[in-house]
């Protein structure tokens, strides 16, 4: 929703610089503990041509870093589905 206000990211580089400060720290944080990140996205406000870039680039930045899970929301459920059957 940041994308609406216009006082808030401008531009894709924006979006894309605070959503990989906020990986950068959580993934030195996830060297003690692992740690889960969500980015909220809409089709409408990330798939525009200015905007959609940002995404390449966080998800290329997350890649390069490796040991980074990225996944849908249905991958999280089923994963924990399964975490819980093998605790019954």
């Amino acid at each position: 929703m940041q994308f609406l206000n216009t006082n808030r990211f401008a531009r894709a580089a924006d979006f894309a610089d605070y959503v990989l400060d906020a990986f950068d720290w959580l993934h030195r944080e996830g060297a003690r503990a692992p740690k889960m990140m969500s980015i909220g996205l809409h089709l409408r406000m990330i798939g525009r041509p200015g905007r959609i870039g940002a995404l390449d680039r966080i998800l290329a930045a997350m890649r390069a870093r490796g040991g980074v899970w990225i996944a849908r929301r249905q991958d999280i459920a089923r994963h924990w589905l399964a975490c819980a059957a093998r605790q019954a």
